[in-house]
């Protein structure tokens, strides 16, 4: 599972890295890349809605095996109208594109949580620090590449069709990848209030009686059963407040991230007065600390669980930005990259985790998850961006905490079922 991620991330990275040179043959201003660029992100979005239905149709294996063939051939296509000077029906086939790596996306993060609960063992942060390695991987392989002339076509094309025959042959060996097929016991969920937790067996056991007394005076565990079936088919989880709340931290952490991606060298430089290469110098650090974090998360989490990790993740976040805004040196620029890295490391992989915790709704809670925390790594940096046209990048930043704020508040909806914490006690 963890090369699945990694070598995901190689193939939005390869594109990534080739962007320049898209854009030198294209001869394409600033604008029309960004239009170039927003196709991409629409079938992204448009992918992200859709995926969960997609994915409980077709299985998340088979979803993630589709989309990773689809992507080769959406990706490669562009490429080479790209470089014909077609660009209108190359950005159609990077929608596609975008299309088919969101919906694979979901499907890969249904996947590895099914692969984490059948281990027992915190693995999604892991599995995220593979996709970051890949993608820095791919980059720099485009900078090898660039160096040596290589045609965009070429590169990618290459690059996608060893990726398909990666992938693949790695599903192969991906136990448990369906989580409504895992060998998990699933219990019913019970609603408190306005947030709905995880059920444990005594509860279940509890709305399992109660629901078969409803049906029959007479009813048996298989009527509770099927009832409970039944709930999981109409279950929705935009009407279900804590898959909206784990959302909500997905986001505020993903912001972070995506902010720091898109804005943070370009508010040293001119906030600061730094050079271009320190400041992309500590864009690397916010990097190696968040991919490093996510390492660590494997022995992290089991020991402190997920509440607490978020929390201070949130707290790290704020620390971040505050020190990143009010001080004006050099050493306070790196020591704010590596808090708000390693802050903003556990929100989209914990988040993902928390969605999937019952496995019998957790392709519609993973999607619904992803799809917020991507809506705000897509058009987030964008309204920063327009923060800080107003106002100056660096004080545009404030929002920031604020949403990590927001992750240590709420940070309680992602609590782990009670039988998951009771084994990390």
């Amino acid at each position: 599972m963890l090369l699945v991620f990694a070598l995901m991330g190689v193939g939005f990275g390869s594109w990534l890295g080739r962007l320049p040179a898209v854009r030198d043959h294209l001869g394409a201003s600033t604008f029309e890349m960004s239009l170039i660029g927003l196709t991409l992100a629409v079938g992204s979005v448009i992918g992200l809605i859709l995926s969960g239905r997609t994915v409980a149709i077709l299985g998340p294996a088979r979803s993630l095996a589709v989309c990773i063939v689809a992507q080769a051939l959406a990706m490669t296509c562009a490429s080479i109208l790209f470089w014909v000077h077609l660009p209108v029906a190359g950005a159609i086939c990077l929608a596609v594109y975008g299309f088919t790596f969101a919906t694979g996306d979901v499907a890969m993060n249904v996947s590895g949580a099914s692969v984490e609960r059948a281990l027992r063992r915190s693995r999604m942060p892991l599995f995220h620090a593979g996709y970051s390695f890949g993608s820095v991987g791919a980059m720099g392989m485009g900078a090898l590449a660039e160096s040596l002339r290589i045609p965009v076509p070429l590169h990618l094309g290459v690059i996608f069709v060893a990726l398909v025959a990666g992938i693949l042959l790695a599903l192969r060996f991906v136990p448990n990848a369906d989580p409504q097929t895992a060998d998990t016991e699933v219990h019913p969920s019970v609603h408190t209030g306005p947030i709905t937790l995880p059920a444990t067996e005594s509860t279940a056991e509890s709305v399992a009686g109660t629901t078969a007394g409803n049906a029959s005076g007479n009813a048996s565990g298989p009527v509770a059963g099927a009832s409970a079936a039944s709930s999981a088919r109409d279950y929705s989880p935009w009407r279900d407040p804590r898959i909206l709340i784990i959302g909500l931290i997905a986001m505020s952490m993903g912001l972070a991230e995506g902010t720091a991606a898109d804005w943070l060298p370009l508010a040293l430089a001119d906030g600061r007065d730094f050079a271009n290469s320190t400041a992309t110098l500590i864009l690397g650090v916010f990097f190696v600390s968040m991919t490093l974090s996510r390492i660590a998360g494997t022995w992290v989490l089991p020991a402190f669980g997920r509440v607490a990790v978020l929390r201070w993740g949130a707290l790290f976040v704020v620390a971040g930005v505050a020190i990143t805004i009010l001080i004006p040196a050099s050493w306070a620029a790196v020591a704010g990259a590596v808090l708000w890295g390693v802050g903003c490391a556990y929100g989209f992989p914990v988040g993902i985790s928390a969605a999937s915790d019952n496995p019998q709704t957790a392709i519609r809670g993973v999607a619904t998850v992803s799809a917020i925390a991507y809506t705000s790594f897509l058009l987030g940096p964008m309204l920063i961006g327009l923060l800080g046209e107003k106002f100056g990048l660096l004080p545009a930043f404030w929002p920031l905490a604020g949403f990590a704020v927001l992750t240590i508040v709420f940070a309680g909806s992602a609590r782990e079922p009670d039988a998951t914490a009771a084994q990390r006690r």
